[in-house]
């Protein structure tokens, strides 16, 4: 698995006769990923490789960029998945997750009359841009064939925000129920992809 925090922080250990090793990095962009991707490939030499995280480029870019940062992660997402099938090793992608919101009845109130002012709180910024990126990173799992966890899908509700129950205080990271969910979502996937279809646990 190689990403951010999220990532780094998901106690996946084992897929099958498959060994998982955790290079994700606390803080990382996805540009900082793609940067030491082909230095882990060849410490590690994995049959597959999981690519997941892309949240903090929004978080530390400025907002009046956010067009290109989303490119720059695509790009980024798609650059790596490359490189791995071209290293003979099979590219797992996954969707990005949205933020956590703030439900206090004052949170509430204040979004409220921002969205009425046509403000965009923070939170709102980081899950719409990264939704844009997910999209895209899922057109072209698809058309390359390539396994997709869609954890977005999982992690997120019908507003667009978190799953409550999903995130911890500070409304990003990720709690133990949210990756047991992504146990149940991620595992007969990568079972069935990298096992079955692939079958790299015969060879």
């Amino acid at each position: 698995i190689t990403g951010a925090s999220y990532a780094k922080a998901w106690p996946i250990s084992q897929v099958d006769c498959l060994n998982v090793t955790n290079a994700g990095v606390n803080g990382a962009v996805s540009s900082e990923v793609r940067d030491r991707f082909q230095e882990d490939l060849s410490a590690t030499k994995p049959k597959a490789v999981i690519i997941w995280g892309y949240i903090n480029d929004f978080s530390n870019h400025p907002r009046e960029v956010a067009k290109q940062t989303g490119e720059t992660a695509f790009q980024n997402v798609k650059a790596m998945a490359e490189t791995a099938q071209q290293a003979g090793i099979t590219p797992v992608l996954a969707t990005e997750i949205t933020m956590g919101l703030p439900d206090s009845i004052m949170d509430t109130l204040v979004r409220w009359i921002n969205n009425i002012r046509g403000k965009q709180s923070f939170q709102d910024y980081i899950s719409s841009n990264v939704m844009a990126v997910n999209e895209r990173v899922r057109a072209y799992a698809k058309e390359m064939g390539f396994p997709i966890l869609d954890i977005e899908k999982v992690m997120t509700n019908e507003e667009g925000n978190r799953k409550v129950g999903y995130y911890t205080e500070d409304y990003s990271h990720i709690t133990k129920t949210a990756y047991q969910a992504l146990d149940a979502h991620a595992l007969p996937i990568l079972q069935e992809s990298l096992i079955k279809s692939f079958k790299l646990c015969g060879e």
